[in-house]
Order: C-alpha cells, then structure tokens, then sequence
C-alpha cells in the first residue's frame, strides 16, 4: 500500500506546523513542510508530529546556486534530520553539472548517518532539466531524485518509463491542463496545477512504472484552490488521490 503524504506546495498558506495539523484531519499518513526559517519553524513542527503521530516524508527546499554550500543550507538538512525527515528536496539552479555533483555529495555527507536522504527535483527551468540529468547527477553523488509528472511531461520524458528503486526515492502527484496553458513553466507549476486525474497528465502510465511501494507526496500549487478553505482543500486532494489510485479517474 503506498503511503501518502500532503506536501506542504497543496497548502502554502498555512505555517509549517500546521500543515502537518492539516494533514492528520484531512487523513493523510504523512506530510511535508517547506521551512523559511529552520531554526525558528522546526520546534513547532516536531511538536505537531509528535502530536499526530504523522511521519515528514520531506523538507523544502535546498536551491544550490553556483558556489559552496552556504550555512543556510546546513541549517535546513539539520533540521530535516532533527525532524526525521525521509528526504531533503533539493534543485539545482545552474548549469555546473560537475559543480552540481560536487554539491550534492557535500550535502549528502553532511547528512550521513541520520536517516534523511537528498532528492533532486528536475524541472524544465533549472539547471537539472531532464529526468535523466537529475538520475545522472544523483547516481554520482550518493543521492535520489524525486519524480513529479508534471516536469516530466514538460521536459518532454516519457511518464511512463521504468523507475530505478535504487535512485528513485519517492514522486509527486499532480495534474495539469493539457496542452500547456503557457509558455511560462515555472508559473504553471507554482500557480495553475489541477487536482490528480482532473487533467491531461496519464497519471496511471505514471504510477504503473513506479514500485509499488513508493511514496505519494500530493502538490498541487494553485491559485484558484486558495480560495478554499486548507484542510477542505487537503481532504479534496486525498480524495482525488485515491480515485486516480483506484483508477476512478
């Protein structure tokens, strides 16, 4: 049975801790939280895990900008791993793919010996455009990726392609309006998502070449839903999930 996680994209209008609150009430086993501040925010999310018994399935975002690691790096992997986060979400923002995996590495030595693993997200407008170049790069520097269908739809891979266990840590589920809605991609992704299955993206092609086991993070950034109040919004989302899992829809 695979396990389903709010990511914290579904619902940015709540602070940190009380996405994982959300999550709980709208019946999710998991969650994620991006943290703007990781000192200041993580107290407050480890006591509602705590509370909810929910596991973090990730911690948002690390943006690797050309350069060595910085301190604020350092702090969010802290605090993913003080948080016992499965996976740190990490992008790339340049086209040093040699410095790339140079950075990788360092972050995942930074985080050896806890049990919170590196992602890399590709997307059409970073620096990892490709499936492969995210895999590629994570191969090298001892990290996984994570795969969203809608990045990967955009960059032109195919979602139906076999995921490698050892490399793939967990995906995102998504939908999107079919064809593009604009050439903006980066917009697309922060603002104009659909719900999984009210979309074009083959989502069941998707998931069928996943292992079964793989963990669900369901991100769906739209503005249109932030008319909606968060925890219906989440409840929504986890029943649009479990009808493209069922293959309702």
């Amino acid at each position: 049975m695979r396990e389903v996680s709010l990511s914290a994209g579904s619902v940015l209008d709540l602070a940190p801790h009380d996405v994982v609150e959300c999550a709980a009430d709208a019946g999710y086993g998991w969650a994620g939280v991006r943290l703007s501040n990781p000192r200041r925010e993580a107290p407050a999310v480890g006591t509602a895990l705590a509370r909810t018994g929910l596991g973090l399935l990730d911690v948002e975002v690390v943006r690797l900008a050309a350069g060595p690691l910085s301190d604020d790096h350092r702090a969010l992997a802290d605090a993913a791993a003080t948080l016992g986060a499965r996976f740190l979400l990490t992008v790339v923002d340049h086209d040093d793919e040699a410095l790339a995996v140079e950075q990788v590495a360092a972050l995942v030595e930074h985080l050896r010996g806890t049990g919170t693993r590196v992602a890399l997200e590709s997307m059409a407008f970073t620096g990892l455009r490709r499936r492969a170049d995210a895999e590629r790069v994570a191969r090298a520097a001892g990290a996984q990726v994570l795969l969203d269908p809608l990045h990967l739809h955009r960059a032109g891979d195919d979602l139906g392609a076999p995921a490698d266990p050892d490399v793939v840590g967990y995906a995102q589920l998504t939908d999107a309006a079919d064809p593009p809605s604009g050439a903006d991609l980066a917009h697309e992704a922060r603002h104009l998502r659909l719900p999984p299955g009210e979309g074009g993206l083959d989502l069941a092609r998707f998931l069928g070449a996943l292992p079964a086991d793989l963990p669900l993070a369901v991100e769906v950034q739209s503005d249109e839903l932030l008319d909606t109040e968060p925890r219906e919004r989440a409840a929504a989302l986890r029943a649009a999930t479990q009808g493209v899992l069922d293959g309702r829809s």
